[in-house]
């Protein structure tokens, strides 16, 4: 690979206060433990997004505490009149925090199609706001990168699981993230070079933390993708009851097609459900990923869905 210059530094995760702010709002109004429930969406450029950043999640809750020295450096932020912007009751609650956040993510390296959120995040509201620069950071950001690389070689179809060099070095910062990303996607050396100049586009209005629910207003819990042998067929997204009543033994599937608005029924030889633990009650349970093996996903899922109209691939709410 191409020698590549980036920061070495660590991202100060300090340098973005927002998520601290809405928390503490949430600790003041005392709706802090109320339980929510969101999806993090991102809207492609292109006709599919490529998830990417799980792994870079679970590395990040493993290294990151409210330790005595953040909360003392939150303690010493100040505003225009000198006065400390945290209330000391919030930073004993942040220096008392246990994370109980439940967060599922589609494989990295799987192709989404737009409207499919990143992640599923459940927890109380104050946690999931705490961890709102790492979702964009890390999941967001990084799907956009592999996503813009993936859909490059869409575009020429190049598939070849071969061209799988070996994975590059990469810091525990933006820089990093975005080198990492683009080689999931499946750049080149020189296009993962030219990219980490590149500025990430902030997310628009419509995507970001927000709610996917059925019409009952209930959420989506589940994607379940169906196959005859490797051949993608269909997206049928599940809530939670939904999830409990579709018989894992059935090989016929039923769902309202978001496209067509119409009843579709698929038949099927088996299926992958696409959100898996990524945290469990606020502990990493995803090791850490082998980037060939990702880079290799992604080439696999975009050939298998090459054939397929992504514009009326079939995909909605189960019936």
């Amino acid at each position: 690979m191409a020698e590549i210059q980036f920061s070495p530094a660590p991202f100060d995760w300090l340098s973005e206060l927002a998520p601290a702010f809405d928390a503490q709002e949430s600790w003041l109004n005392g709706s802090y433990n109320r339980p929510e429930l969101f999806h993090l969406v991102y809207k492609p450029d292109g006709p599919f997004a490529i998830a990417c950043g799980a792994g870079l999640l679970a590395e990040h809750i493993r290294r990151f505490r409210f330790s005595v020295n953040v909360i003392q450096h939150m303690g010493q932020i100040t505003d225009e009149h000198g006065r400390s912007v945290f209330q000391e009751s919030f930073l004993n609650y942040l220096q008392r925090l246990q994370l109980r956040v439940q967060v599922n993510c589609a494989p990295e390296g799987a192709l989404l199609l737009p409207g499919e959120p990143l992640l599923i995040v459940q927890g109380p509201v104050a946690q999931i706001q705490l961890m709102q620069s790492a979702f964009r950071k890390l999941i967001w950001e990084s799907t956009h990168w592999a996503s813009l690389s993936a859909n490059a070689r869409w575009v020429k179809g190049h598939w070849t699981e071969e061209d799988t060099p070996s994975p590059p070095v990469y810091p525990f910062n933006p820089d990093g993230w975005k080198i990492r990303a683009a080689y999931v996607g499946g750049a080149s050396a020189d296009e993962i070079l030219q990219n980490v100049g590149k500025t990430t586009r902030n997310p628009s209005a419509e995507e970001g933390l927000k709610g996917i629910n059925h019409a009952s207003g209930v959420p989506m819990v589940q994607i379940r993708r169906l196959f005859r042998g490797n051949t993608p067929l269909g997206d049928v997204w599940l809530t939670q009851a939904n999830e409990e009543v579709a018989s894992v033994s059935k090989t016929r599937a039923k769902f309202t097609d978001e496209t067509t608005n119409k009843a579709t029924e698929i038949q099927m030889t088996r299926f992958q459900n696409l959100y898996q633990p990524v945290l469990v009650k606020g502990h990493p349970v995803l090791p850490p990923p082998r980037l060939g093996y990702l880079r290799q996903r992604m080439l696999k899922q975009t050939e298998a869905f090459h054939l397929a109209d992504l514009e009326k691939y079939p995909h909605g709410w189960y019936l």
